[in-house]
């Protein structure tokens, strides 16, 4: 089968449509300024994929014509009854709406199947692209029209939005009426605590998370006519009496406390992380300076016992070679637990079941490895090491996993990096904000044994070329000599990875 995604160059086409459509079929990228033979490929495709702004549309397809074997699916955020423009064409015509946007993981996408009309349930090619994406992790919701669909994002897309204006009057109108200069958003962000960070956060979010077309377009071109409702609310809202707003409060308080805890708590969750990636995207945390990774200890025995203070020095075994972040993890316990590094031995074994070996067999009096990533999860082959080897845990703990962009000094700035090559689970822990930030710049997945700090070693010693960035910690730039073209490029910003420390049993 054969996809044609028109707008294939914008987030949704590039980010999401094309990597996911490469595994049900031949993908054509057709994009605006392409060739005349480009789109009359497109034209006869199985599947015509819609990924540009709604009233674009009808220009588009006008004096079109297709066979009803060919299915037109559009994505568009707000339908506007388009299938009016499509079912006069000849093609089956599918609306979709993926409601997470372009950079949430398959398994957490949520999809509109917008019903046109149309009985859909006989036709094998559109039953088997809805089976396809299915299996791919995406759950779907129905829609029973476009005026539904379309009142659903409303509420959910429109309304969000439009509050941010909201939220900039009522600032300003506040600062006016309480005689103070009107703060900008970068100052109250600085300001914000827990109870402000909803709005405020909410606020950065929106804007950085959609262009400002589509912005533009779910705002005005809402539903109904959503300003003049919020025009209307906000007339009704200047009449409420105290009374009645403290009846509101109640009301408001009754439902909260009628959703489950787990609820609550995976609300909370949702805020914290987008006001830590508000902040960042505000103050650019992690971008432009060194930080020192934080470190969480969650369960540790006296720090003398482990790493005691004897007349020889306390050889351990460290998972990855020099500069690793296992390594910066260790100085970072040491410098915790005030261990002068001198007092260890390390020795470098790059692999956890080596590491465990070797304290197991007394090689090695102590041992450290990784154990999970919060992003990426569990470190198998530490995990099957684990499970084949009897051995005392000492320390177990967390830290900050602070991914750098490295490269050779020659390459002076980012636009001189044209690839990205390092471990999978660091260039997994940073993939969305190479989506966002730099979508030219190709990333390639090395293998378990690609250790980030052999990456960095790798460019120094010329085996990747200079145009090559990787992955990996201050230590290795600082180690080996490299630059760093920016710091933090994890997208999580709770990005941590937990460490275990080992004795012979």
């Amino acid at each position: 089968m054969t996809h044609a995604i028109i707008g294939a160059r914008g987030d949704m086409g590039k980010n999401l449509l094309v990597p996911l459509l490469n595994k049900h079929g031949n993908v054509l990228q057709v994009n605006r300024g392409d060739s005349e033979n480009q789109w009359n490929k497109a034209w006869k495709a199985d599947y015509i994929w819609l990924s540009i702004p709604r009233d674009a549309i009808p220009e588009l397809l006008k004096g079109k014509k297709f066979s009803k074997a060919q299915i037109i699916v559009d994505i568009c955020s707000i339908k506007r009854n388009l299938s009016k423009d499509i079912n006069t064409l000849g093609a089956t015509h599918l609306s979709l709406h993926q409601l997470h946007g372009p950079f949430v993981p398959l398994n957490g996408q949520k999809w509109v199947h917008i019903n046109t009309g149309l009985d859909l349930s006989q036709n094998k090619h559109v039953q088997d692209l809805l089976d396809f994406l299915q299996k791919q992790g995406i759950s779907f919701l129905s829609a029973q029209s476009e005026d539904e669909h379309d009142f659903m994002i409303g509420l959910t897309l429109s309304m969000p939005e439009l509050a941010t204006i909201f939220l900039d009057t009522l600032i300003d109108q506040y600062a006016k009426d309480a005689g103070h200069k009107t703060p900008s958003m970068a100052k109250l962000m600085e300001w914000a605590v827990p109870a402000s960070n909803v709005l405020f956060s909410y606020y950065i979010h929106s804007i950085n998370s959609s262009a400002d077309w589509l912005r533009n377009d779910i705002i005005l071109g809402a539903h109904a006519n959503l300003p003049k409702s919020a025009q209307q609310a906000a007339a009704r809202l200047s009449k409420l009496t105290n009374k009645q707003i403290e009846q509101h409060l109640t009301r408001q308080r009754d439902f909260v406390e009628s959703l489950p805890l787990a609820e609550r708590k995976r609300v909370r969750q949702w805020i914290e992380r987008w006001f830590v990636d508000s902040t960042q995207k505000i103050f650019t945390f992690h971008q432009n300076k060194s930080m020192k990774p934080k470190l969480v200890l969650q369960e540790c025995a006296d720090p003398d016992i482990i790493f005691p203070v004897q007349s020889k020095k306390v050889s351990v075994g460290v998972h990855g070679i020099a500069g690793s972040f296992t390594h910066e993890s260790l100085l970072r316990l040491a410098e915790e637990l005030k261990i002068p590094v001198e007092n260890l031995d390390l020795k470098y074994l790059v692999e956890a079941d080596r590491v465990i070996e070797s304290v197991v067999k007394g090689e090695v009096d102590r041992g450290v490895f990784a154990m999970a990533n919060s992003g990426s999860g569990a470190y198998v082959s530490s995990m099957h090491a684990m499970s084949n080897n009897n051995f005392k845990v000492l320390a177990v703990y967390g830290m900050e996993i602070l991914q750098c962009l490295i490269a050779h000094p020659s390459a002076k700035t980012i636009d001189n990096i044209t690839e990205v090559f390092g471990h999978p689970q660091a260039v997994s822990q940073c993939k969305r904000t190479f989506e966002e930030k730099y979508p030219n710049i190709k990333l390639s997945y090395g293998k378990d044994s690609d250790d980030t700090a052999l990456c960095v070693k790798r460019i120094a010693d010329s085996e990747l070329p200079k145009t090559t960035a990787t992955l990996a910690s201050q230590v290795a730039a600082k180690l080996y000599k490299m630059d760093i073209l920016e710091y933090g490029m994890h997208h999580d910003p709770f990005n941590t990875t937990t460490f275990i420390v080992i004795q012979k049993q």
